[in-house]
């Protein structure tokens, strides 16, 4: 993966902040004025003194596989609107503006931007990927800042070392039995495919995801959520609470209708037939990615600001999110666990008869949400919104 292709799954806002202002401090030193995003910032992300020029920057909390350009233009038209409302109350003298994207600009967005920001007098450009990839290169420095950028440069460097030392001894293949712990353990059971590999396959995706989800989940735990540096009015803080409540129940009946298809069969194919690879990858892909979604969206609550009257709706919202949060980790570890044992049973001598069992249903507490829906219907009373 190059390295545009990196910067563009960048989905924390914190961390593409902190790329722009290090690629602009590189660039132009001390006439870069950043701009701290962990306070309201009314829309500027940075100013170029010499250039009189305001930055704006957006990315994607989630990966996009869909269509965005409804929310690049409302989301461009609105900094505008914030940088003009700026320059009319003489807050900062901007002739210029620039916004920051890890995603490439569509030409008709463009176009409409440079019109109203002519009508303003200001004028208006754009830095996408490319223009972050090509100063990441050419400041090397910077690189180290962002080791997650490295992963094609370290790549090399192991491919190099593994190389090396494939030319001093000869290579000993592995027999994998268990479930596989890293992705070179899942290649050789994948190529091996012993006695019940779909089963160890499926735990081995699964384990690897519950190791990386860990901290994710012991900051859940201990009531801890990353500051997304939003800071919400009332409207905007019903409006989130609403909204993230919705996506939670999307993500989890997304996981329920999977579970209640066919693909059990298709993973693991009928009996006497070979599973497939890619479904069990996707299967159990899709269980781990579903739990990091809840995740996000609860980190996401705890992280933002809302205006006093929401803050007991945020902290049911994010206990609400923490049953499927824990279904689904407890189906995981099971899995794991009771998948692990299969090679000791096939081992047997004469092995008792096994049930193996793929179901999980993940739900939210019912008496919760309606304390929930309770609590945001009486607030919404009081403050007639």
């Amino acid at each position: 993966m190059n390295l545009r292709a990196q910067i563009e799954l960048i989905t924390n806002p914190q961390d593409f902040v902190r790329l722009c202002n290090a690629v602009l401090q590189a660039e132009h030193g001390d006439d870069f004025l950043p701009i701290d995003d962990d306070r309201p910032d009314r829309g500027n992300d940075g100013f170029l003194k010499s250039e009189r020029r305001m930055f704006a920057a957006h990315c994607f909390k989630r990966a996009q596989n869909r269509s965005i350009d409804a929310e690049i233009r409302t989301k461009m038209a609105g900094d505008l609107k914030k940088a003009i409302q700026l320059k009319q109350d003489r807050a900062w003298d901007i002739n210029r503006w620039t916004f920051l994207s890890n995603y490439p600009m569509p030409e008709h967005i463009a176009a409409s931007m440079v019109q109203a920001g002519n009508a303003a007098g200001i004028e208006v450009s754009w830095r996408g990927p490319e223009y972050f990839a090509d100063r990441l290169q050419r400041f090397k420095g910077l690189r180290e800042l962002f080791p997650n950028l490295m992963a094609n440069e370290v790549a090399e460097k192991l491919d190099d070392v593994m190389r090396r030392l494939d030319s001093l001894a000869p290579p000993k293949p592995l027999a994998i039995n268990w479930v596989p712990r890293n992705p070179d353990e899942q290649r050789a059971l994948i190529e091996q495919m012993p006695r019940a590999w779909e089963y160890l396959l499926f735990a081995g995706v699964l384990l690897q995801g519950r190791v990386a989800l860990d901290l994710r989940w012991r900051d859940y735990q201990n009531g801890y959520g990353r500051r997304t540096g939003r800071y919400l009015d009332r409207p905007s803080s019903l409006a989130q609470l609403e909204g993230v409540l919705n996506d939670g129940l999307l993500i989890a009946k997304g996981l329920n209708a999977i579970f209640a298809s066919d693909i059990n069969v298709r993973a693991f194919g009928p009996p006497g037939f070979a599973g497939d690879v890619g479904t069990i990858v996707q299967f159990a892909g899709r269980i781990v990615s579903t739990c990091e979604d809840l995740l996000n969206l609860a980190s996401e609550v705890r992280g933002t600001v809302y205006a006093d009257e929401f803050r007991q709706a945020a902290d049911m919202l994010s206990a609400i999110l923490g049953q499927p949060i824990g279904q689904t980790l407890f189906f995981m570890d099971r899995v794991i666990r009771e998948f692990g044992e299969i090679p000791v049973w096939l081992a047997m001598p004469n092995p008792p008869p096994r049930h193996i069992e793929i179901t999980l249903e993940i739900s939210v507490d019912e008496r919760r949400l309606k304390a929930f829906t309770k609590e945001v219907a009486r607030v919404r009373r009081r403050l007639r919104i």
